[in-house]
Order: structure tokens, then C-alpha cells, then sequence
């Protein structure tokens, strides 16, 4: 869902309105096709409107032959209305370029849908800030979103920020052909979005109505998020709006009354909304910090690449990645490598139908009210088998993939996995213990290997106190017998809520 997203029809309208603003402008070009906004009357003093200035320049630089780079200077720039890239019949490579996102700013004066509508391939956009509050007037979040993205091609962001939008910093709509986009080099995405709480809504099922709440004029949006309660399970993906309810997945785990208290998540720092051409992103070192739902929303058909960047307090999840069209065409071939995560509401990762999923070497501290820590963090909110099978975890040296409860065929998953080594001196009398770890709290597999060098002559046991072993009493576990060189393997059974030993057999 695109926020003011309009008909072709009405596109090719404004472009004619904007080619007519262009042709009004006096102008002479710099050899090196450098647009200074100034230049076309712009203040950048925190008190003009710069829409018109702004609107002319952006209007005679698409317009211009071979397009160029608009350049704006240190300033704060308020705009009553979305600033439209035109569409225009040639292809042209227009960059924007401001001092730095520290210094130079754009900030709406008035409610709107979009400070700007971006288009077309090519060009950089680097030392900006867009901003969706006017700080006169109480810092009101009056654009819904910073930056709405349609049809862009070969576009490289850097040092740009995104922020303080009621709904989305950036969105990427499903519509056109977004493709080989890449954010680099610190990319701000802060402090998007809102929650609104109420305690007016009822439901069962995958339906929830309010009797005073009207979802859609408080902009929720198709995957945001409703939050019931505390802690894991407490989380539901928003899959329909109307004014008067709401569809969610998974269903309610239980009916909602009136008088509970409830929490919507709307928007999040960057959203990739689906779209047959939403292909290949690289995301490096940027920022996703404070955001009402997720930091960045990957909904792209394949080939997004997060390398490195920090996911911080987000309100339910650091990523949200995958098609979201659960049992059609997934969401393949992504990578998430080295990124940061930190004191995010829910979940750290929620995995939604992708395909080939790689989270390489993640750092993952517990979210504040949800899921476990580690591994447990990436999860599922529909619990589909498919998000989990498909997705690869290498942590703290580990790999973790999926296991198939219905074969429990741990031997024919060839998995990184947890060593132990026994090597107990024959003057030691008694059996050689080992004592098994809790229960793992992620849906990945738990594996670990038992390498007896040597038992001393004596058996070993293999014993819980926190979970059956091979579906027996854990305090008594199984015997292995004594002996050197063989190997005793361990995984742990979600359907049997046991610990499952094998063991070699033993050279004596």
C-alpha cells in the first residue's frame, strides 16, 4: 500500500503541470550541471515556503538535457506540499546532494501523504535529511511518509536520513521496476511511525473490530502489527483494514473482550512493499533505530543483501523479511551478515515465507517483551514450518537449520554442532557423566556431539534435570557403554519434549 499513491492518468498530468513550472524558469546551467535550489529562490530558513522554489528546480533538472545534480545548501527547508519527480520521456540521471544530513533538512508545513514522491534510475541521493515534522508547530508529524519510491533503477543513498514520519521514513512501492538499489554509508532510518492503544476492540478467530477506533483513518496499514498482552505469542501480522476492523494471522490465540488494552504498531524505517520487480537491494552499515514497527520491512521478490548496521529499539522487530504471501511465491535468495541487534520490542528477526534465508553471525541481545534470546530471537509469527526449514543460522560459530519433527532424522541433517569430549583417567571410579543443557527455545535444530576419547573403563550416562532423555526420566537418562574413540550424538525432539541419544558402537 502506497500512501497517495495516484493513477497513471493523474502521473501524466502533473508531469505536464511540472514540465510548465520548468519552462518558467530562467536559468542559466553551470558546465558541470550542478542546480543550486538557492538559485531557483529557495531560503532554507526555517520560515519560508519552499515548495514552489524547491518544486521548480527539481521540475527544471529532470527536465533539463542529460539531467544533472541539484545541490542543496546548509539549511532547514519547510514545504506546504509533496515535492513530484516528474516522469519524463527520456531517462535522466538526477542526483540530490545536500551539505550533509546534519545540516541540510526537509520538513513539511502542512499534513500530506509524502514530503516526496522519488522516480527514475540513476543518480545519487547523499547529505539529506527528510524529515516528516515541522518544528514550529510542536514537532507534528504531518507527512506520513519521508519518501515515496516508484519505478527506481540504479540508485545509490548515502548519508541520508529518514525520520520522524507517522507511517513509513522511506517506502518503496510494489508498482514499477525498483531495482539495484543501495543504501550505504550511514542511512538514517529514526524514530518512524506511531502505536496507538486502546481497549475498544473485540474478536475471535482472524477478526477483530472496534467499536470507537478507525483503523484506517489512523493509517494501519496492511503489515502492521497488533500486540495483545505480554511476552511470546503476544504478536499479530495485520493482514486486512477496514474502518471498522481488522484481519490478522496468526488467529487470536484467544477472544478478545472488550476493556483488554491493545497496542497497534504502525510504520516502520524502510518498507519494501512486493511488487514483481523489487529486486536486489544492498543495505550496508545504515542505522534502524526507534521505529514504531519494524526497522526495515524486506518484501522484494529476491535479493536483498544487509551487510553489517544496527536494528535498535524498534518497536516489534530489528527485520521483518520475507513475501508475506504465505503458500504462493516466497521471498528468495536474502542475506542478513554481521548486523547488530539490540532492545527491539518483540522479535529480532521475524521470519515471514522466505526462501534461502542466510543470517550470518548475528549479534542478538534479548528483545525487551517476546521472544527468547539467540536463536530464538528469529522466528515466525504464523509458525510455518517453511520459514523455519528454509532459513539458515550461523551463530557464535554454529549452524543452526531446521529439523524434520516428523522423521526425527537427525543423522541425515549435517549440521555445525555443540562438542563434548570425555577423556576420564582409569583411576577414577563411577560412571562418566554428562549432564544436558535446557531444552532450546528456538525452532532450529539442537545438536550436540559427545566425543569419548576415553571412559575410563567405565559406561557413561547421559542425564537431564530439565527434559526427558530418549522419552524417559531425565534424572535416570541412558547408559552408553564404556569404551574409547566413538562418538554419542544428542538432539532434542519438540514432539516427544525429550532429548534423542544415539551412540556409536564403542571400541572396547
Amino acid at each position: 500500500m502506497g500512501f497517495g499513491f495516484t493513477k497513471e492518468k493523474q502521473t501524466l498530468a502533473t508531469a505536464n503541470r511540472l514540465k510548465k513550472m520548468a519552462d518558467e524558469v530562467t536559468f542559466s546551467e553551470r558546465p558541470d550541471k550542478t542546480f543550486n535550489v538557492k538559485a531557483f529562490g529557495a531560503k532554507g530558513d526555517d520560515e519560508a515556503d519552499d515548495w514552489r522554489a524547491l518544486q521548480q528546480a527539481i521540475a527544471f533538472a529532470y527536465n533539463a538535457k542529460g539531467g544533472g545534480t541539484l545541490f542543496f545548501p546548509p539549511g532547514l527547508y519547510r514545504i506546504s506540499k509533496p515535492l513530484e519527480v516528474p516522469v519524463t520521456k527520456e531517462e535522466k540521471a538526477v542526483s540530490w546532494v545536500g551539505y550533509s544530513d546534519k545540516t541540510t533538512v526537509i520538513a513539511p508545513s502542512a499534513p500530506m501523504d509524502y514530503l516526496v514522491r522519488m522516480r527514475g534510475g540513476d543518480g545519487h541521493i547523499k547529505g539529506l535529511t527528510f524529515r516528516g515534522t515541522d518544528p514550529l508547530n510542536g514537532s507534528a508529524q504531518y507527512a506520513k511518509v519521508c519518501m515515496l519510491a516508484t519505478d527506481i533503477r540504479n540508485k545509490t543513498f548515502s548519508n541520508v536520513s529518514f525520520t520522524w514520519a507517522k507511517v513509513h521514513g522511506l517506502q518503496i512501492t510494489g508498482e514499477g521496476n525498483n531495482n539495484l538499489c543501495i543504501f550505504d554509508q550511514s542511512c538514517k532510518f529514526e524514530q518512524n511511525g506511531t502505536v496507538v492503544t486502546g481497549s475498544d476492540g473485540s474478536g475471535s478467530g482472524d477478526r477483530v473490530t472496534f467499536s470507537k477506533f478507525n483503523p484506517e483513518s489512523a493509517n494501519v496499514h496492511v503489515g502492521a502489527y497488533l500486540k495483545i498482552g505480554n511476552g511470546e505469542g503476544s504478536v499479530y501480522h495485520i493482514n486486512t483494514v477496514s474502518a471498522k476492523g481488522i484481519t490478522v494471522s496468526p488467529v487470536l490465540r484467544s477472544p478478545l473482550r472488550s476493556g483488554t488494552e491493545y497496542k497497534i504498531h504502525i510504520g516502520s524505517g524502510l518498507q519494501t512493499d512486493r511488487g514483481s520487480d523489487n529486486n536486489v537491494y544492498g543495505i550496508h552499515d545504515c542505522h534502524f533505530v526507534g521505529n514504531a514497527g519494524a526497522g526495515l520491512v524486506v518484501r522484494g521478490l529476491y535479493g536483498h543483501n544487509v551487510q553489517g548496521g544496527n536494528f535498535d529499539a524498534n518497536g516489534i522487530a530489528g527485520i521483518h523479511i520475507g513475501s508475506g504471501m504465505i503458500n504462493t511465491t516466497p521471498s528468495y535468495s536474502n542475506t542478513i551478515n554481521h548486523a547488530y541487534f539490540e532492545a527491539n520490542g518483540y522479535a529480532n528477526v521475524i521470519l515471514d515465507y522466505p526462501s534461502g534465508l542466510s543470517i550470518i553471525e548475528p549479534l542478538l541481545a534479548e528483545p525487551v517483551d517476546g521472544t527468547a534470546g539467540g536463536v530464538a530471537s528469529i522466528a515466525s509469527l504464523r509458525d510455518q514450518v517453511f520459514d523455519y526449514e528454509t532459513t539458515s543460522v550461523l551463530h557464535n560459530g554454529r549452524m543452526y537449520n531446521f529439523i524434520n519433527e516428523s522423521t526425527r532424522n537427525f543423522a541425515s541433517n549435517s549440521v555445525e554442532t555443540s562438542k563434548i569430549t570425555i577423556n576420564q583417567s582409569a583411576s577414577l571410579l563411577g560412571t562418566a557423566v554428562i549432564n544436558l543443557p535446557e531444552p532450546p527455545k528456538h525452532q532450529f535444530k539442537e545438536e550436540l556431539e559427545i566425543y569419548v576419547e576415553n571412559s575410563g573403563g567405565q559406561p557413561v550416562q547421559v542425564l537431564c534435570d530439565f527434559a526427558k532423555v530418549n522419552n524417559k526420566a531425565g534424572r535416570v537418562g541412558v547408559q552408553a557403554p564404556a569404551g574409547m574413540g566413538y562418538k554419542i550424538t544428542v538432539y532434542y525432539s519438540r514432539s516427544l519434549d525429550s532429548w534423542m541419544v544415539s551412540h556409536t558402537v564403542p571400541i572396547i
